[in-house]
């Protein structure tokens, strides 16, 4: 918590993340051991919450309730960038593999929409909303590639946790590993972030707001080097053009975004 922030809703806003990251109800004593707060101030404040929509109470538990949705859905920046890549999105799905749009937020990917496998027998997705580190997968260092060395330092500490065996978990391998990004305009990654998977993804930059794209192939159907030939020419012309829709909705609808947009691939 910040200093000077107001406790009460340090705690509230701490509860809505909690649930939202639970994806399934979760009950008081579950939520109770999780946060530590008082049972007394607990029941407060999900009555609180409960009463502004922000929180559903149900048989099974506490769940997100549709006040959270509205809100969220509120945010100009992701909601603009979801509006602009959808249709983009669309003509990538055909390809038969799982396509990810995903945004920079802090050190993380906050993945904002997707297109599925048209096979449902291998199916991978990630569930829109949710994180990842952004240094374990491909679309987030792609993203990480258009920061400065020193920006993408004040994110991490040295030692960067392991999602999976294969994660880089150092800060100076993964300031090497984005140098070859910046230069090659994409980027690849196998089973760092999720076991049985590789992926491919280019990002761009409007202002301060990072964003890109990512497919997502299941090994046992092709190996990392495979990606680009397959997949990089499609992904940079779609990057370049969800860009020119960025820079359309700034001169149409000033304030969206903060600055043009500057389509700048870089690599998973």
């Amino acid at each position: 918590m910040a200093t000077g922030t107001n406790n009460s809703v340090d705690r509230a806003l701490g509860l809505l993340r909690t649930l939202a990251r639970a994806r399934r109800p979760v009950r008081f004593a579950e939520l109770q051991a999780v946060s530590g707060i008082p049972k007394g101030t607990l029941h407060s404040l999900l009555a609180s919450l409960e009463a502004s929509d922000f929180v559903r109470r149900t048989t099974e538990g506490y769940e997100i309730g549709i006040a959270a949705f509205e809100v969220g859905t509120a945010v100009r920046a992701p909601a603009s960038l979801r509006g602009a890549a959808a249709p983009l999105l669309d003509e990538l799905q055909p390809l038969g593999e799982a396509c990810h749009l995903g945004m920079l937020d802090g050190g993380d990917v906050l993945y904002l929409d997707r297109r599925d496998y048209a096979q449902e027998a291998l199916r991978y997705t990630v569930r829109i909303g949710s994180r990842k580190p952004a240094y374990a997968t491909a679309l987030g260092k792609a993203m990480l590639a258009c920061k400065t060395d020193a920006e993408i330092e004040s994110l991490y500490r040295a030692e960067l946790t392991a999602v999976t065996p294969r994660t880089i978990t150092s800060l100076t391998e993964l300031l090497t590993v984005i140098a070859g990004i910046r230069s090659s305009k994409y980027a690849t990654e196998s089973e760092e972030s999720t076991p049985g998977v590789c992926c491919i993804g280019v990002a761009g930059r409007s202002g301060e707001l990072i964003y890109g794209l990512s497919f997502t192939v299941p090994v046992v159907r092709m190996q990392e080097a495979d990606l680009a030939p397959r997949f990089l020419t499609v992904l940079s012309s779609v990057l370049s053009r969800l860009g020119t829709s960025l820079t359309m909705a700034e001169w149409f609808e000033p304030g969206v975004l903060s600055l043009p947009a500057t389509a700048a691939a870089a690599t998973l």
